[in-house]
């Protein structure tokens, strides 16, 4: 079920037909977008498996010192970053992961998988190198996950 648009416009003081023909033109325009977005979903999904084959194919062809350096030497080139700009190892893994152009929902998936926030109060209970950790953590996951989301979706 999708949750209403507007649902106010509704209740506004003897609205009439062409405000919410208006709007009701807005909402199915919004349900083709949230469709296109769920086609996109499958395909990216189509994707994942499609590079966990190629992966398996190129591993039976190279080892993986030949897959790192390459890797290494890509990332040095500014693709997707350089592995040693992200010290952590769980967000590092967590960004490599979205090789590729990945969804907004990957790019927030790689925030909770690398655990950027691994204390509930960072506030009360955390120490202050804690503190410093989760704040180059979270500008990591920005700057290499969130930046580049923005940056191609704005393109």
């Amino acid at each position: 079920m999708q949750p209403k648009f507007m649902p106010w416009v509704d209740l506004l003081p003897e609205v009439g037909d062409p405000i919410r023909n208006e709007r009701n033109k807005l909402a199915a325009k919004l349900a083709s977008a949230e469709e296109l977005e769920k086609q996109a979903a499958a395909l990216r999904a189509g994707v994942r498996e499609g590079r966990a084959a190629l992966l398996d194919r190129i591993m039976k062809q190279w080892t993986l010192h030949d897959i790192e350096q390459a890797a290494t030497a890509a990332a040095d080139r500014g693709q997707p970053f350089p592995p040693g700009f992200v010290k952590d190892g769980e967000l590092r893994e967590a960004l490599r992961a979205l090789d590729g152009a990945p969804s907004p929902l990957e790019v927030l998936q790689a925030f909770h998988a690398g655990r950027v926030i691994r204390q509930h109060n960072l506030f009360s209970t955390a120490t202050e190198e804690e503190q410093r950790a989760t704040l180059h953590r979270v500008f990591d996951w920005w700057n290499y996950g969130a930046v580049p989301l923005l940056t191609r979706l704005e393109g």
